[in-house]
């Protein structure tokens, strides 16, 4: 599977789990704006994260260290400063907002699980 594809994937998965999370708004408001709010960084970040990746692809060693280095921190001060402002003015509730966080890491398991299984000699026809 080619990069962009698993990229736009990954953050379809991302944006499912927000389907829930959308329709629960009315009934439990606080924690569905948690997860809304952590998942919306959590896919920016990975979708960053892949075109820095991308960028740097055909650099030589030490510019792509470079950038790789300023990217890296920048990225993760941008996520710092919008979890820290996200806390202090809507004050989520923080475990379902760290959740939200991981959501990209979550939708990449459920990815590789998926192709486990469809890929598996058991579950074909």
């Amino acid at each position: 599977m080619k990069n962009s594809k698993l990229v736009n994937r990954i953050l379809f998965i991302i944006f499912l789990t927000n389907i829930p999370a959308f329709l629960t708004l009315l009934v439990f408001f606080k924690e569905g704006l948690s997860w809304i709010l952590g998942s919306l960084i959590s896919g920016i970040n990975f979708w960053w994260m892949s075109r820095e990746a991308r960028k740097q692809f055909r650099l030589h060693q030490n510019q792509a260290r470079l950038k790789g280095f300023k990217s890296f921190y920048f990225r993760y001060l941008v996520l710092v400063v919008y979890a820290v402002l996200v806390v202090i003015l809507i004050k989520p509730n923080i475990l379902v907002f760290g959740l939200g966080m991981l959501s990209a890491q979550l939708a990449i398991y459920i990815n590789a699980a998926f192709q486990a299984i469809r890929t598996n000699k058991y579950f074909k026809e």
